[in-house]
């Protein structure tokens, strides 16, 4: 199965809704989670997705989701115009607040002029996508480029965030990639996506970045991982989610999005379903 970074990797770099409001650091420490309420990830039905988008909506309205994360946005939303889909997505009730991106410097304007138009709050890049990877120094002009692209996302009211896997927690010169993304970048323009499963998966402790970077996680996947490293049904693994959430606040959580790429338990929409249920009743 082609996992999401082979797919990542694959995808060539492009060149050519009012802001939520945001509490202080200081104001989120201890505070519950800003708003309780999970999206997901259509990557987690990216099957589903190629074969029927419509149809693939509608079930995930049906399953009771009402926040949706797209991946692949390139001014569009699956070949259907950016406006023309958050339209459709919000006549099943649902809101499209974030997309995964392969967005540049040179795209950041036209991308987030676009996903302002269609409401949304937060573009992410999903990886270095296809950027040099290979020292420390590629991280930094890395870092460098995201502040260039957070700047112009905020001129449209767009927050623009970096979303992890694992290799960025792979010690190299002596020091961890992910921790040089956040050094070298700006608060005020980047935030992080923290994947909770890849970190956990990587060895690392999230808590530890939410004290030392407070404020900085503004959205999280919520993708929990089985005793043999797949990722799983919510619940069914072994990520402390509900201790987690407690430090919402401390981490700056505005939204969290369910995302699973293997599935042992059934369907993708079988086990986006069950995701939802556990979330519901047992971190909500």
């Amino acid at each position: 199965m082609q996992t999401r970074r082979d797919f990542l990797k694959n995808i060539p770099l492009v060149s050519g809704t009012v802001m939520m409001t945001q509490l202080s650091t200081n104001e989120a420490f201890g505070s519950n989670f800003l708003i309780k309420e999970a999206g997901i990830q259509l990557w987690t039905l990216r099957d589903d997705m190629q074969k029927n988008v419509n149809e693939t909506l509608r079930k995930v309205a049906e399953l009771g989701y009402k926040s949706l994360e797209t991946y692949g946005f390139d001014g569009n939303f699956y070949g259907k115009k950016a406006r023309e889909f958050s339209d459709f997505c919000r006549g099943l009730g649902m809101n499209v607040h974030s997309s995964h991106t392969g967005i540049t410097a040179d795209t950041a304007a036209s991308f987030a002029n676009q996903a302002a138009e269609a409401g949304l709050s937060f573009l992410v890049l999903p990886s270095m996508m296809g950027r040099p990877e290979k020292s420390l120094d590629d991280f930094k002009k890395t870092a460098e480029e995201m502040n260039v692209i957070g700047e112009q996302c905020l001129k449209s009211g767009i927050r623009f965030a970096y979303h992890n896997h694992d290799f960025e927690f792979r010690t190299m010169e002596g020091k961890l990639p992910y921790d040089i993304l956040l050094q070298y970048t700006d608060p005020k323009l980047v935030s992080f996506q923290m994947d909770l499963y890849w970190v956990t998966r990587a060895g690392h402790d999230p808590f530890k970045y939410f004290d030392l970077h407070p404020g900085r996680f503004t959205t999280w996947h919520i993708k929990d991982m089985a005793v043999d490293g797949k990722s799983c049904i919510v619940g069914n693994g072994r990520i402390d989610f509900k201790n987690l959430l407690e430090k919402a606040g401390q981490a700056g959580l505005e939204r969290l999005f369910v995302e699973q790429e293997q599935y042992d338990e059934g369907t993708p929409l079988y086990c986006a379903g069950k995701s939802l249920q556990y979330i519901q009743k047992k971190l909500f």
